[in-house]
């Protein structure tokens, strides 16, 4: 229908033209060029004008190309399509269709690097030896220990202890350390299990007091006075005593383990006073100390004894050693009289809360703690001031 159409619109354009020829042609007037028109007047339908379109393609304000664009002559077939080619203009490229709008690239993601490896996890409470109660930890804690606070003596002092034995008391419930001579006369010094006990409570107390704003060490002297009996094994706080959010800080740790080294220090440098002050017979001429055979013994026959003034006299040295020992420690925390008043606290509480019981044998071999922590606090202030400077007490 659309081929029949144009076809007869051709005709008609063809009869057209004949008739304006032959219209001029008799008037004898000048007639317009093929293609102008008059002054004023729009061409005949199908005739060009200058700046219309050539014959064939679609008037001005027509798309022209498409699905209605003309297919060529009349009766022509259309040319087959080839890629890139314009069918009614051969030789003109076929215009390009615009690009289809692309969504623009997603963010590239950064390729997921390797995670950082986080820190080893603090240990749990259990696998820190004083929290479990490692005596084997503790006792060789407390031979260190010793070996450190002779190596602080002057050389007169030093001469008189040296080779003298570490004696550890298993018995349970015995909380007591002293320096002893055996029946034999040799020299040594000893330390119970209990003791380190109380001592690593005590530390762990004080830890969490410091750090937490707690009251533990208070709680802790209030259970020992209240459930303990002597003979008995020691008392020891439930699982819910310390809270559970404070066990796995490591600066509770490392504040625990001072103050427990601090405190057997302690202990253990006024006994040692004891011996190279001369107190003991045995080691008043010279150190004698009992050998390996007679250790096992040694606890039964060895004989403690309780004298006023040697007792602060080692109180003041052995304060003095522990603070000139700690000051030359270039490994763990610098020792100070902390743990001796921490010591004596403790002791301290049990007396004025069991007045007419004395719960350990370490209240019946040594003054009452509010004798002793006076001098404790002012040898400190001393050593401080002068520097260091020993100091000899007249007892």
């Amino acid at each position: 229908m659309q081929g029949t159409l144009l076809k007869c619109c051709h005709v008609a354009v063809a009869v057209l033209a004949l008739a304006g020829c032959s219209s001029g042609s008799s008037s004898g007037q000048a007639q317009p060029q093929y293609g102008q028109a008059p002054y004023g007047q729009q061409p005949p339908y199908g005739h060009p004008q200058y700046g219309q379109p050539p014959y064939g393609q679609p008037p001005y304000g027509q798309p022209q190309y498409g699905p209605q664009a003309p297919q060529g002559y009349p009766g022509q077939q259309p040319a087959a399509q080839q890629p890139g080619v314009h069918p009614a203009q051969p030789g003109q490229p076929w215009p390009q269709q615009p690009p289809t709008p692309q969504a623009p690239p997603a963010a590239q993601t950064p390729p997921a690097q390797a995670p950082t490896p986080a820190a080893p996890a603090p240990a749990a409470p259990a696998q820190d030896p004083l929290n479990r109660l490692d005596f084997a930890f503790m006792r060789s804690s407390a031979q260190g220990i010793l070996q450190e606070l002779v190596g602080a003596l002057v050389p007169q002092q030093k001469a008189r202890v040296q080779g003298i034995p570490l004696v550890f008391d298993p018995e349970p419930g015995e909380v007591n350390a002293f320096a002893a001579c055996t029946r034999d006369g040799k020299s040594l010094m000893a330390i119970s299990d209990g003791l380190l006990e109380v001592a690593a409570f005590l530390a762990k107390a004080q830890a969490n007091d410091e750090l937490f704003r707690t009251t533990k060490v208070d709680e802790y002297i209030r259970l020992v006075a209240q459930q303990q009996r002597p003979g008995q094994p020691l008392v020891r706080p439930s699982a819910g005593f310390f809270d559970n959010a404070h066990q796995s800080d490591t600066r509770r740790w490392t504040r625990q383990r001072a103050l427990f080294e601090e405190q057997i220090a302690f202990v253990l440098g006024h006994e040692l006073g004891h011996h190279y002050l001369g107190h003991l017979p045995c080691t008043a001429g010279g150190p004698v100390g009992a050998n390996a055979a007679e250790l096992n013994h040694a606890l039964s026959s060895a004989l403690p004894l309780l004298n006023q003034p040697n007792e602060l006299a080692s109180d003041v040295s052995g304060t003095q050693n522990v603070l000139t020992a700690g000051s030359r420690r270039t490994n763990g925390a610098r020792w100070t009289e902390a743990g001796g008043l921490l010591t004596m606290r403790f002791f301290g509480g049990l007396q004025q809360l069991t007045p007419a019981d004395l719960l350990f044998a370490f209240e019946r071999s040594h003054p009452p703690a509010l004798v002793r922590k006076p001098v404790i606090e002012q040898t400190a202030a001393a050593w401080r001031a002068t520097g260091g400077a020993s100091l000899t007490l007249p007892f």
